[in-house]
C-alpha cells in the first residue's frame, strides 16, 4: 500500500496555502512531516483525508483517491482532531460507534483498546479524560481497521515521556509490519529517533525530503584549511555537492557530499593547502529544518507548544 501526494496546491481567496505540493510514503516507511506554523502541513493532512478540496493536483492510496475507496477505514486510519469527539460518550462507546461504521466485529475494540493502553478505563466519559488519554483513544480509532496507511498530525500531544516511548514503540511496529506511516509532528528531536524520512514543509512549498539513517555514518567530509575561498573555488570547479558551516572540532570550512579520498585529490591537484579533512558529523534533523524554514518562522516554531488550536 502506498500513499501519493501529486502537485497538490491549495488557496483560500488571496493566500496561497499549499503550492505544487508532491511526496509519497511507500509501505514499510515512517515518514514524518515538518514545517513551521502556518506551512499547510494539517491543510495537507485533511486534503489527504477528503476533507479540503485542493484547486489542483490529487491524493492517491493504492493508486485510487480516498473517496472512491470502499470501508476507508480498513484502508486509512487517520489522527487529526481527538477533541472532536462528544464529552458525553464512554471510551468504549466512541470507539465501538467506529467500529460499527466499519463494519467491524466488536472484538476488535476490546483488541486496540488494550493495544493503547485503556483498557482499565472504557467507561471513562470522553469529557473526563487528559488530553494524553484523548491523543490515546483518537490513535485507538485510527487503529481499528487495521489499516495500511496511518496519517496522524501530533500524535505525542499530551503525552508524558513514558507516553512517548510508548507511541515510538508502536509506530516503529507498525513500519516494520509494513503499515506507510505519515507522523506530522513538531518535537524534531523525537522523530528523528524513529522515523525513515523527513518532508519539510515551508510556505506551502515542500523544501526539503530526505531520508534518515538512523545511527549510520554521515555521507558527508569535512575540510577546511586557512583560505576558504580557495578550497570553494575547487568544490565548484569539481561540481561537488557542498554547504559551508562549522564543525565542533575543526571551525569553519565545508561539508562536502564526496570521500575524503576524492576531496584531498582535488585539492592536492590545484595546491590548495588543507588543515581538516575527515567525516562530517550527521546533521540533525533540526538542524536540517533551521537551514531550510523562513527565519521569520523558525524560532517561534521550534519553541512551539503544541497543541495550541492554531493551523499548521
Amino acid at each position: 500500500m502506498k500513499l501519493e501526494v501529486e502537485d497538490i496546491s491549495k488557496s483560500y481567496g488571496r493566500i496561497q496555502v499549499l503550492s505544487h505540493v508532491s511526496f509519497s510514503c511507500d509501505a514499510g516507511t515512517i515518514m514524518g512531516y515538518i514545517g513551521p506554523n502556518g506551512s499547510g502541513k494539517s491543510t495537507t493532512l485533511k486534503v489527504i483525508a477528503g476533507l479540503v478540496r485542493p484547486d489542483a493536483g490529487r491524493v492517491l492510496i493504492d493508486g485510487q483517491p480516498y473517496r472512491s475507496l470502499e470501508n476507508p477505514g480498513r484502508k486509512v486510519g487517520f489522527l487529526l482532531d481527538p477533541g472532536a469527539h462528544h464529552p458525553g460518550r464512554s471510551v468504549r462507546e466512541t470507539v465501538t460507534l467506529a467500529a460499527m461504521m466499519m463494519r467491524l466485529r466488536r472484538s476488535r475494540v476490546d483488541a486496540v483498546l488494550t493495544e493503547v493502553g485503556l483498557a482499565s478505563v472504557p467507561a471513562r466519559k470522553v469529557g473526563a479524560l487528559s488530553l494524553g488519554m484523548r491523543q490515546r483513544m483518537s490513535l485507538a480509532i485510527a487503529l481499528l481497521g487495521e489499516p495500511e496507511v496511518l496519517v496522524l498530525d501530533e500524535p505525542a500531544n499530551g503525552l508524558d515521556v513514558e507516553g512517548m516511548t510508548w507511541l515510538k514503540r508502536l509506530l516503529r511496529s507498525l513500519g516494520d509490519k509494513g503499515t506507510a506511516v505519515v507522523v506530522s509532528s513538531h518535537l524534531l528531536n523525537e522523530l528523528e529517533t524513529y522515523v525513515d524520512r523527513a518532508v519539510i514543509l515551508d510556505r506551502g512549498r515542500v523544501v526539503s525530503d530526505q531520508i534518515m539513517r538512523r545511527g549510520a555514518v554521515s555521507e558527508w567530509t569535512f575540510v577546511s584549511g586557512p583560505d576558504l575561498d580557495e578550497i570553494e573555488k575547487v568544490l565548484v570547479a569539481e561540481g561537488f555537492e557542498h554547504r559551508r558551516g562549522d564543525e565542533p572540532s575543526a571551525g569553519p570550512g565545508f561539508r562536502v557530499r564526496r570521500t575524503a579520498n576524492e576531496i584531498g585529490e582535488a585539492m592536492w591537484s590545484r595546491r590548495v593547502r588543507v588543515n581538516h579533512l575527515g567525516p562530517a558529523a550527521a546533521v540533525t534533523l533540526e538542524a536540517q529544518y533551521g537551514a531550510v524554514t523562513s527565519p521569520q518562522f523558525r524560532a517561534g516554531s521550534i519553541e512551539h507548544t503544541i497543541g495550541d488550536g492554531k493551523e499548521t
